[in-house]
């Protein structure tokens, strides 16, 4: 037998173990059966090497013969060392890690954070965060919640007891402890560091833990803020919803806004119907202003049509308070911009603004649209289109992570385009960009094996069938493709 020789092979397998082998794996495929064969010899050449006997398998002896194998090799190896000795634990372990169960962790927890609640709120939630051993007779609270429920609760409570003691204030869930409290949470906002729904989920729970630790006091005062971040937080998507759409269906989105108002506002002649045709133009040209330009929710609804364009509407200039550089932006408008821009000013505008005014964007009632009002009406119609809100906010998160993941190494290019405070801002979009990256990659290989199988790709889609189009008429499209091929 040669001393370079990796698998004994069948020929010199004892009687007994080959005969054993065949029965079992007499149906095996003409793939299979080879590397079935390779693993058993390479295991019966080595317990010869070892001078023991092969039915002798303990897990030492298969981590050291099979532990450097690819994963398929020892993946056959052990199915056939199962089946020909099936009183062996080839699958099994000889000894488990013991895992602490979640209820002992949250003991654990609790004793060692315990000091963090002020000494009122340890008297009355000592019994009822009591652990028995047995578990006959816990205190309320282990009882009627889980443990990621009472963990997180307290999780909160400990964090905010924290801030009332740096701060000063006091130490209880009262209105002065809570408007400082919601004051940081708003700088930590501004500042891109928590969401809306961060901090009304933990608002949540900490009224939650105080009314069932104090039951006769009066909660019902935080009631109104929580309503207020409730909604704030439905307007103000997550960053993670900014890969719910791409650039290419919000544009095309706002290209028929603005094509299907016009067509209305040219067939009705009613104030009521044209001013509902304006709504939908307004909203078209927002979403193309901020594919076009992803400038701010503010910096959006205040566009003057004398100090932000030049005077043929090819250029939009952004005043040094809107910019982190304190300098005059200047940015191009797209041709499909420039003549969305034109019909609105020209037909939607005109029938509620009145001569004096200067705003771009106008209601109803000839006075300049409020931010948030314009936010939300770009979130409506995106969830008609794409059954998922996408407000200008997530539009600026979209471009954000397009910028990082098409050019990774030139992530700096975000922080210009969008006019971000700091860099710092733009490094929170790295995790999308390569989510993106990833996503993309999936989604080329996926239609690679398509077109190999003779199996129509995303790009053949017939009309109506792509995801975020469904709602986009034919026309839209066909028109879409004319104008692009005649700006080429």
């Amino acid at each position: 037998m040669s001393k370079h020789r990796l698998s004994l092979p069948p020929s010199d397998w004892p009687e007994d173990i080959r005969a054993r082998f065949s029965d079992a794996f007499a149906r095996s495929s003409r793939y299979q059966r080879p590397r079935l064969e390779q693993g058993l010899g390479r295991w019966l050449l080595e317990a010869g090497q070892d001078d023991l006997p092969p039915e002798l398998i303990t897990p030492a002896l298969l981590e050291r013969r099979l532990g450097h194998l690819r994963p398929e090799m020892q993946a056959a190896a052990r199915q056939a060392l199962q089946a020909v000795f099936p009183e062996a634990k080839v699958f099994g372990r000889e000894a488990r890690v013991k895992v602490e169960s979640k209820r002992a962790a949250l003991q654990r927890e609790i004793d060692r954070n315990w000091h963090r609640l002020p000494i009122a709120w340890q008297e009355v939630a000592k019994p009822k965060l009591f652990f028995c051993p047995e578990g006959m007779s816990d205190g309320l609270l282990v009882e009627a919640w889980t443990p990621d429920t009472v963990q997180s609760r307290l999780q909160t409570a400990w964090a905010f007891f924290d801030f009332c003691r740096d701060r000063g204030a006091a130490e209880d869930v009262v209105p002065d402890s809570v408007r400082q409290y919601l004051n940081q949470r708003q700088k930590l906002y501004q500042a891109g560091k928590v969401s809306v729904a961060t901090t009304h989920g933990a608002l949540q729970r900490l009224k939650l833990l105080g009314v069932a630790l104090f039951p006769d006091r009066n909660w019902d005062w935080l009631d109104p803020v929580m309503r207020i971040l409730k909604k704030k937080a439905a307007l103000q998507p997550s960053r993670n919803d900014a890969r719910i759409v791409d650039l290419a269906e919000l544009r095309l989105a706002a290209l028929s806004c603005s094509e299907v108002a016009l067509r209305h506002h040219l067939a009705v002649s009613g104030h009521k119907k044209r001013t509902s045709a304006n709504k939908l133009a307004r909203t078209g040209l927002a979403i193309s202003f901020l594919v076009n330009s992803p400038i701010r929710r503010e910096s959006l609804a205040t566009l003057d049509l004398k100090e932000n364009f030049d005077a043929r509407f090819t250029r939009l200039y952004l005043s040094p308070r809107e910019t982190k550089d304190k300098q005059r932006d200047e940015r191009l408008l797209s041709p499909e911009v420039q003549q969305q821009l034109r019909d609105y000013i020209d037909h939607h505008r005109a029938v509620v603004a009145p001569a004096q005014e200067t705003a771009l964007f106008v209601g109803s009632r000839g006075k300049p649209v409020a931010p948030g009002y314009l936010s939300q009406t770009v979130g409506d119609q995106c969830e008609k289109l794409f059954g998922k809100r996408v407000t200008p906010q997530v539009i600026r998160n979209i471009i954000a992570g397009f910028i990082v993941s098409q050019a990774p190494e030139q992530a700096s290019l975000a922080s210009i385009v969008l006019n971000h405070a700091s860099t710092a801002t733009t490094e929170t979009y790295r995790a999308n960009g390569k989510q993106i990256q990833a996503t993309k990659k999936l989604r080329a290989a996926n239609d690679h094996g398509r077109t190999e199988h003779g199996v129509e790709t995303a790009g053949s889609e017939k009309p109506g069938q792509g995801r975020g189009r469904s709602r986009l008429s034919r026309p839209v499209r066909e028109r879409s493709k004319r104008r692009k091929r005649g700006a080429a």
